[in-house]
């Protein structure tokens, strides 16, 4: 080929794979791997370094982190490494993947040419199941299963996801499924394995292949479901029953035994050789036998432990286990509201559009989401882009009314949230609940097929009560991005920001603290005098929450201003949200309805009070009273808990973190 090539990947416990991965690659035409291990307990990354030492990989090994991806970390650790190997391209994937190339040669050479020039080629992943096999693979992968999903099968993003092959030189950043590049459809060439060339709204994010995606010339074999043994050794054992569900659920999904695929016959028996030569390296040999040995100890391990066999023997039964019987008795089980009031709860009839929306003309459809934060002007933006919604539909974009996708999505993948947090909810929601109430929500904005479908909820990342209870900016909040992405059956282009001075941010949220209250809230409220004390000990920074926000949404663009700023940002931010091709100023203005009051700092005080003297709840059903009573005027004053050395500190930080801000690459920052 004359180039080089080397595929990437970040190895957990994969020692009885990885001799047959390397083999797989090196045959189709790839000089090499780069291994990114993070102390695996099988002995995999001292298979690395040996097979570093036999010239096959560059072994990197990762410091040990729980919350962070190991194949994130060595992505951005990769550019250097790519320049300082001469690599021409690069391909990230997992270790149970296998490019499967369908050309006559059946390699990589091969695949370009068939291709044409490019600067990256994206193939789409194809899951196959275990076919009922049971404990740990005892030959090749590539050749014990053969049954997999259907070649057009498009269920959920498993049978969508790519990877890409791409030449280093033309990125800025690396993804596990694509990367962003420097410059523009006009000036880089991505195609599809079939050689087309791939819409022009994938350079702006997306990483799930496109209805019209080609598989021509090459596909991903995805070995994720060997076994039930190997996929619990690989996943772990779920601790509690709704984890479990979820996992039977990932399970399903991806055993799909829909049609026969022999196309790995030709390169099994041309890789043998090598497999042979590595195999016959006694190190290496010793290694991979004592990673089997790892494997096949847990195992058993496995079967001693009573929920996994429960786990195994559903996985392995001939249909997926039987949701639990509902109880019969006319009661209902409790459902937590989305304002916490107790009572039943499930969303309201998903209403039908009723007005025209315009299909994507190629077919693509993708999402860009405003995720707030709270008083940052998101009612403002949510109301203007609302009234607009029948001039934007028939521009291809659809406005998903705001309060509708609360109590749809968001709502319900908070509760997932919770429970993904320990924290316990008075609710009997099950994932595929969860999920069911996603899927008919999404159902018609998807066949209706716009290209830009805006999504916008300042409670996403979490609830002013989150950040007033221990001064931090949304505790929960990566954890509740994470449970409303995986809701999203879309890709999210582009993500829309606002921060505010702390000082203001945190008055402000004290309020709606205490408007969230309701008549069944119980316990004791925070004063304002703890939350000033919980801010100032904590030094809260919004670029935390961006990064977290930028990790979740990896293939997204983030939009950042600041809410001081907003006024003169308003068209710039607006022609954003609405895409190109849609003239923003053509928006039509709502006449300007009366802005809800803040509580004067009389009427915190007297509700304070209420709530320390007779509870939070009798605070609550005296809310409205108390502010109508005490408006903010010039008798009453306005609410603000800070001595002005607090406020002048809190503004230093805020000068200090958005001029970090305005210095990370990873954020666009819009400024007047």
């Amino acid at each position: 080929m004359g180039e080089r090539a080397w595929i990437v990947a970040a190895p957990g416990n994969e020692a009885p794979y990885l001799l047959e991965w390397i083999a797989h690659y090196r045959t189709l035409g790839f000089d090499g791997a780069i291994l990114f291990t993070h102390a695996p307990q099988d002995g995999t990354d001292r298979m690395a370094a040996r097979l570093q030492e036999l010239g096959h990989v560059r072994h990197v090994p990762l410091k040990p982190h729980i919350k962070r991806d190991p194949m994130r970390r060595g992505l951005r650790a990769l550019p250097p490494i790519l320049a300082d190997i001469g690599a021409a391209w690069a391909m990230p994937v997992d270790i149970d993947e296998f490019l499967a190339i369908r050309t006559e040669a059946g390699d990589l050479p091969a695949l370009l040419d068939a291709v044409g020039p490019a600067d990256a080629i994206s193939v789409c992943r194809k899951p196959f199941g275990c076919g009922g096999r049971r404990g740990l693979p005892g030959g090749q992968l590539r050749e014990t299963y053969r049954m997999a999903a259907a070649e057009k099968a498009r269920d959920r993003m498993i049978a969508r996801g790519i990877r890409t092959l791409f030449r280093p030189e033309t990125v800025e950043s690396i993804g596990p499924h694509r990367p962003r590049f420097r410059a523009g459809p006009s000036e880089v060439t991505w195609l599809d394995a079939g050689g087309a060339v791939m819409p022009e709204s994938y350079f702006k994010g997306q990483w799930a292949a496109w209805k019209k995606f080609s598989h021509r010339f090459a596909r991903l074999h995805y070995y994720a479901v060997p076994s039930p043994e190997t996929f619990l050794i690989r996943r772990g054992v779920p601790q509690d029953d709704e984890s479990e569900k979820a996992l039977l659920a990932e399970w399903r999904l991806l055993d799909q035994t829909g049609e026969r695929d022999m196309a790995m016959k030709k390169v099994v028996r041309r890789s043998l050789a090598l497999l042979d030569e590595l195999r016959g390296d006694a190190a290496l040999a010793a290694l991979e036998q004592a990673g089997r040995d790892w494997n096949s100890a847990r195992a058993g391990e496995l079967a001693a432990d009573p929920r996994a066999v429960r786990l195994m023997a559903a996985m392995a039964g001939p249909d997926a286990p039987a949701a639990p019987e509902k109880r019969k008795n006319a009661a209902q089980p409790v459902r937590t509201s989305p304002r916490g009031g107790g009572g039943t709860y499930a969303p309201p009839p998903v209403r039908p559009v009723r007005f025209d929306v315009k299909a994507s003309p190629d077919g693509t459809s993708h999402a860009v989401l405003h995720a707030g934060f709270h008083k940052t002007a998101t009612t403002h933006l949510q109301n203007l882009l609302e009234e607009n919604a029948p001039w934007l539909g028939r521009q291809s974009v659809y406005v998903v009314p705001h309060q509708k996708l609360r109590k749809h999505v968001t709502f319900p993948s908070q509760l997932d949230a919770y429970r993904q947090l320990k924290i316990k909810r008075r609710t009997q929601f099950t994932e595929e609940e969860l999920q069911g109430f996603a899927d008919a929500f999404f159902a018609e904005p998807l066949a209706l097929g716009p290209r830009r479908m805006i999504l916008s909820d300042e409670n996403i990342p979490g609830l002013p009560a989150h950040c007033v209870t221990d001064g931090t900016l949304y505790r929960h909040r990566k954890t509740f991005f994470t449970a409303f992405a995986k809701r999203l059956p879309l890709p999210v282009m582009d993500v829309f920001l606002a921060v505010r001075s702390y000082a203001d941010f945190f008055a402000s949220a004290y309020v709606e603290y205490l408007r969230a209250a309701t008549v069944t809230t119980k316990g004791h409220m925070i004063t304002p005098e703890q939350m000033r004390s919980n801010v100032l000990s904590m030094l809260p920074t919004w670029g935390a929450v961006l990064t977290d926000t930028a990790e979740v949404f990896a293939d997204a663009r983030i939009h950042v201003w600041r809410f001081e700023d907003f006024a003169e940002l308003r068209p710039a931010i607006l022609q954003l949200f609405c895409g190109d091709g849609v003239d923003a100023a053509k928006l039509k203005e709502k006449g300007e309805s009366r802005p809800r009051p803040t509580a004067s700092a009389r009427a915190v005080e007297e509700l304070v009070l209420i709530s320390e003297m007779e509870g939070a709840a009798a605070m609550a059903a005296r809310a409205r009273e108390v502010q109508e009573r005490f408006p903010q005027d010039q008798n009453n004053g306005r609410f603000d808990p800070w001595t002005p050395e607090e406020r002048a500190h809190l503004g230093r930080l805020y000068a200090r973190d958005w001029e970090a801000i305005r210095n990370d690459p990873r954020f666009n920052v819009l400024e007047p």
